[in-house]
């Protein structure tokens, strides 16, 4: 289904006269990000460069990975998150609001979503609802708000670089009104997010937005995502996600940990390897600096959450592997030479703390944790 949906929304395009792009590298040569995690992020000089634009549209690989530890870990309490997806975006320019709002619901009605089941989410006074309004949406499926929250109406591409605010636009299964856009963020499992379209109108520059070169429209929305909305089932339910789930992190953990392992701790697992395997598969390699020090973090990450889990610190060496022979074959011996390479350099820096904490019972932890990168919940299993 998913692949179907990307294909629907390419030939929609490509029909249109939009000239299609294939994915760009996950690592990007954008200074103000690591990795592609938004559809504009090749495209941004056709906003503000000195060239002259033109309709686009691509489905794009994209990896968000937060700073935060709790931010790897989504996958454990939304069934329906991955920090690696694809993405389809599209840019459209020399237009108003209204003719980007015709072709945003007719690309969506064009995959199979029903008018009638979608809500919008747009700034106040702003010139997205009176373009709503003119192509059918009802007032009562049109919600405001005043500033960023769980729904967001400005968008900021980089530190000091485009700015446009936008809609955002969420099923409604079974039709199901909604009062507010507080009450479909509550109710998540019934109101879905899309994606967005946003006016990209200027750039900012210290306290100032200044003018940029063309105004034009930004459209960003998970390809899965859809497939969710339109299969009725969570993200781990889907092909290939749902196989990855079963066939190996299942077999391969409750094998590691002698036990059953929750389905909140197996989603995070697999959420972790698929972004291993893609940055090794860029041709990143762990270490301190940048975009490898992401890919060294994931690993790290991976390898406490495996051990925490099987309650000892034992080798994921064999999950590692058949998770890559069926994730990404190719390269699947390259994955396991390279966070077998990981374990061993991080076991020594277990080593190094175990020493620290024999000498000194009283350590704070996150002494431990600042000076080792080791965290407090690895701390029983180094001293047992």
């Amino acid at each position: 289904m998913i692949i179907e949906i990307k294909n629907t929304l390419l030939e929609y395009h490509c029909t249109r006269g939009f000239v299609m792009y294939d994915t760009f590298p996950l690592i990007s040569n954008d200074p103000t990000v690591l990795f592609t995690n938004a559809t504009i992020t090749p495209f941004k000089h056709f906003f503000d460069g000195d060239v002259v634009p033109h309709n686009y549209a691509l489905a794009q690989r994209c990896l968000r990975v937060g700073g935060g530890a709790g931010e790897l870990e989504t996958a454990r309490i939304n069934p329906n998150y991955s920090s690696l997806f694809e993405m389809f975006g599209s840019g459209l320019f020399g237009c108003q609001h209204r003719e980007a709002v015709e072709y945003f619901i007719d690309m969506l009605v064009s995959v199979g979503l029903p008018r009638k089941n979608l809500r919008f989410v747009v700034p106040e006074a702003n010139p997205f609802s009176d373009a709503l309004l003119a192509h059918g949406v009802t007032e009562s499926s049109i919600f405001t708000i005043k500033e960023n929250g769980d729904f967001w109406h400005e968008w900021r591409f980089g530190k000091n670089g485009l700015i446009g605010n936008g809609l955002t636009v969420v099923f409604a299964r079974n039709n199901m009104e909604a009062k507010s856009a507080d009450e479909m963020v509550a109710n998540h499992e019934t109101f879905v997010e899309i994606g967005n379209l946003i006016h990209v109108y200027g750039k900012v520059r210290g306290n100032e937005i200044l003018p940029i070169f063309n105004e034009g429209f930004d459209v960003g929305m998970g390809v899965s995502r859809l497939a969710i909305i339109l299969q009725n089932k969570t993200l781990y339910e889907l092909p290939p996600f749902n196989e990855l789930l079963t066939e190996v992190a299942t077999t391969q953990m409750a094998s590691l940990a002698n036990k059953s392992v929750d389905s909140g701790t197996l989603r995070v697992i697999v959420d972790h390897l698929r972004s291993i395997n893609a940055l090794i598969q860029e041709g990143l390699r762990p270490s301190n600096k940048q975009h490898a020090f992401v890919l060294r973090k994931l690993i790290r990450s991976l390898l406490e959450i495996t051990w925490v889990t099987a309650g000892r610190i034992v080798s994921p060496t064999g999950m590692v592997s058949a998770f890559a022979r069926y994730d990404t074959p190719d390269i699947a011996p390259l994955v396991e030479s390279v966070v077998s390479e990981e374990e061993r350099t991080f076991r020594k820096v277990l080593e190094q703390g175990r020493r620290v904490l024999a000498k000194n019972h009283g350590l704070d932890p996150e002494t431990l944790r600042d000076t080792y990168g080791i965290r407090q919940s690895l701390i029983p299993l180094i001293q047992g």
